[in-house]
């Protein structure tokens, strides 16, 4: 009959099954660098903290927040 495959849309073409470590999933993106000079958190505005919050990815992040929690959301990230 002919050779069976555990994933052969990847084996057919010579490539590891995804459950082999470092090959399958994309993985995590690293996290953000902090911002540069020109991005003081201390000087920035609600939206642009909030902005910069959601940039992150981080959570809780929403405009009904105060300009304080946003800046701890942040801190914590």
């Amino acid at each position: 009959m002919g050779e069976l495959f555990d994933a052969p849309n990847k084996e057919a073409v010579g490539l590891e099954p995804p459950w082999v470590e470092g090959t399958g999933g994309a993985g995590e993106d690293p996290p953000p660098p902090p911002p540069e000079n020109g991005g003081d958190l201390d000087s920035m505005t609600k939206d642009q903290l909030l902005a910069e919050a959601q940039s992150r990815g981080l959570s809780p992040a929403n405009a009904g927040m105060t300009k304080d929690e946003l800046r701890a959301v942040i801190d914590k990230g």
